[in-house]
């Protein structure tokens, strides 16, 4: 599949269209590597550097950039897919922007799928960036294989609020921007054995702008995908990120047929009533769960 194939696939899955069968009996080789991290960190940055440093290694790379929605157009403002521009002519690269579409999380509804349709097209690294906004953050353990969270020198406040949400789910800790206030040396970087029966959590002290810790940050991420297969993690890690989005599915179907029947006027009508505190709201969801899924039983 060429990249203007797989740009338009993506076009379509991102709309709401369901993956082909023969094209999800075709995953589970690619690496899944999740970024995440506060705005300003330089996640788009040194992702550009890890794009690089795989194409050395004769791996290719696909990259998932999870942008804010632009409030005009309602796409992605793609401001990660430009700084990555430099690749764009590889055909060994494939960069792909999405918009929130104001969902929480840190990704979108599409993620999931295409990130099979990005393994089933061969990548062998495939890259989830999340749009940074916070801690709330953690889907992207959902989905990822190996977390990687991003910090810079000096957030303060900004990192005593990621304690409760991305510092959770980090395999790897990388500390950006280190050339910009003489804050650690990459000197003192530990990577955890290959062969260790648990995982230690390295924190990598880098640069961007420089490179510097840029093959710890590799060395890392290789030791953390070895004690996943040895250690039998990869395979329930990936086990519980198809049961994620099995529910979450699930969830949006339920969604979509809750909010079809609250469209019909006996619906309106329950809803009234219960606004004018006729029916409790209780035996309005027993009444509208009749309708939606022929439930009989009153649930708390």
């Amino acid at each position: 599949m060429t990249n203007k194939e797989l740009t338009k696939l993506v076009t379509r899955l991102e709309a709401g269209e369901p993956l082909a069968a023969e094209f999800y009996a075709r995953t589970g080789t690619a690496r899944i590597l999740g970024i995440t991290g506060p705005p300003g960190v330089g996640k788009s940055s040194l992702i550009d550097r890890l794009i690089g440093e795989f194409r050395r290694q004769g791996r290719t790379v696909s990259v998932i950039a999870i942008d804010p929605t632009s409030p005009i157009s309602g796409g992605a403002l793609l401001g990660d897919r430009l700084r990555m521009q430099r690749h764009s002519e590889d055909d060994g690269v494939f960069i792909r922007s999405l918009a929130t579409r104001h969902h929480q999380g840190g990704l979108t509804d599409a993620t999931p799928q295409i990130i099979h349709a990005l393994d089933a097209a061969g990548f062998n690294i495939v890259i989830v960036e999340t749009v940074g906004t916070g801690q709330d953050e953690v889907e992207v353990a959902e989905v990822a294989d190996t977390v990687a969270v991003i910090l810079m020198p000096e957030l303060g406040d900004e990192i005593q609020r990621a304690k409760s949400g991305l510092m959770e789910i980090a395999d790897i800790l990388v500390i950006n921007k280190v050339d910009l206030m003489n804050a650690g040396t990459t000197g003192r970087d530990t990577i955890p054995s290959a062969e260790g029966k648990q995982w230690e959590r390295p924190t990598i002290h880098a640069s961007a702008k420089t490179g510097d810790g840029l093959a710890s940050f590799c060395g890392a991420i290789e030791a953390h995908h070895g004690y996943l297969v040895r250690s039998g993690e990869l395979a329930r890690r990936r086990e519980r990120a198809a049961r994620a989005e099995v529910i979450r599915l699930l969830q949006s179907r339920m969604t979509a047929s809750i909010l079809r029947v609250l469209e019909i006027p006996r619906a309106q009508n329950i809803l009234t009533d219960v606004a004018q505190r006729k029916l409790d709201p209780y035996d309005a969801v027993e009444q509208l769960s009749r309708e939606i899924f022929g439930s009989q039983n009153r649930s708390s």
